[in-house]
């Protein structure tokens, strides 16, 4: 199930939870169980909307460099600087 399907879920299920018969300990407990998991799933897609904006923006970069030139491994302790 997509993020987006699961908020839809869990909204549709706070939005009916007054009108259904269940104890109010339990219905108290359901609303903030899915309050919990709409702000878990809501944070996630601002997460990805945000890294996907910087990804396009082009400030999201994967390449890798690398310096050109000799290791420092190579130098030989006789050298001074």
């Amino acid at each position: 199930m997509s993020k987006g399907s699961v908020i839809i879920v869990a909204g549709f299920l706070t939005a009916f939870l007054p009108f259904t018969g269940f104890p109010t300990f339990f219905k108290m407990a359901l609303a903030v169980l899915l309050g919990l998991l709409l702000m878990a799933f809501g944070f996630l897609v601002r997460q990805e909307r945000m890294w996907l904006l910087r990804a396009m923006s082009g400030e999201h970069k994967t390449d890798a460099y690398t310096e050109n030139g000799a290791p420092l491994a190579s130098h030989t302790s006789s050298q001074k600087v």
